[in-house]
């Protein structure tokens, strides 16, 4: 019997102590208002008017990737003010380290970034931006918008003119079988 109620103070003890921890919050990204998976459409700037527009050229379409096009997350680091953006499907090869402005969610310009995918290429970030709840998916739901335009130094060997402007527009990836665009 005291073996018994020792063990019944001991358990009583111990559910208390527990009862008393707090739960286990995971640690917050600076960035998480910036990172995602994106479906896009690769839309290469023909008319070279820094818009898309009826004149450009698209070049990979949200069915073509077969998966979702870029994805946007935080660095190592966990910088508040950089991003990784990478094309996983490898449209046009880049993953670069891109500075951010997470309160107005834009992306800033900037010139000559190393792309961690093609030893000696660069990207560069003409001018980028989020926009909450401005696309649809394919079921309807509202989605945050994204556009992002690039300049890629190894555009001349896939037979684009130097400096030519490509664009990567679309909408976050709501994780919904429905809204999967294959």
């Amino acid at each position: 019997m005291k073996k018994f109620l020792k063990l019944s103070a001991i358990a009583g003890l111990l559910v208390s102590m527990s009862a008393c921890q707090k739960e286990y919050e995971a640690p917050k990204s600076p960035v998480v208002e910036m990172s995602g998976k994106w479906w896009v459409e690769l839309i290469f700037d023909a008319d070279e008017d820094g818009k898309v527009s009826a004149d450009d050229e698209l070049l990979v379409s949200y069915h073509d990737f077969g998966a979702v096009g870029i994805i946007t997350s935080n660095i190592a680091s966990n910088a508040p003010d950089t991003v990784l953006i990478s094309d996983p499907e490898e449209s046009w090869p880049f993953k670069i380290k891109a500075p951010v402005n997470v309160s107005d969610l834009t992306f800033k310009p900037v010139t000559g970034l190393p792309n961690m995918d093609i030893e000696e290429a660069t990207v560069d970030v003409v001018s980028g931006k989020i926009l909450k709840g401005a696309a649809k998916t394919l079921s309807g739901a509202a989605a945050d918008s994204i556009i992002l335009s690039l300049k890629f130094s190894d555009a001349a060997d896939y037979g684009f003119p130097e400096g030519a402007v490509f664009f990567y527009s679309g909408h976050r990836d709501s994780g919904q079988p429905e809204d999967q665009h294959q």
